[in-house]
């Protein structure tokens, strides 16, 4: 059984929430609810800020776990072809397509 969104999610916020489940399915990054909420609600997000972000809400260091935030940073950038992603100019890749929000 897969994961499901709300139709009324953003299409960011949706695509973060999808990679935030892949990592936690994949690699047990399972990180608490505050902390998943926040990142997915961010309105611009970098692949680096994003794994240090994964990896501090794991209760690690990102400066010492460095393995970890390049790892995550990588998926991002696997997941959405770019080191940034930006609410107002998010094109969904999969359906090629920028909803208007």
């Amino acid at each position: 059984m897969g994961y499901k969104q709300r139709r009324d999610v953003p299409p960011m916020e949706r695509e973060i929430n999808y990679l935030l489940a892949d990592l936690c399915v994949i690699w047990g990054f399972c990180i608490p609810p505050d902390d998943e909420i926040e990142i997915s609600k961010a309105d611009f997000l970098d692949a680096e800020s994003f794994g240090r972000a994964i990896v501090s809400a794991e209760g690690m260091d990102p400066d010492t776990d460095t393995k970890w935030v390049k790892e995550i940073a990588n998926k991002f950038k696997e997941r959405f072809g770019t080191d940034e992603i930006d609410k107002s100019t998010f094109v969904d890749r999969v359906r090629g397509v920028k909803e208007s929000w």
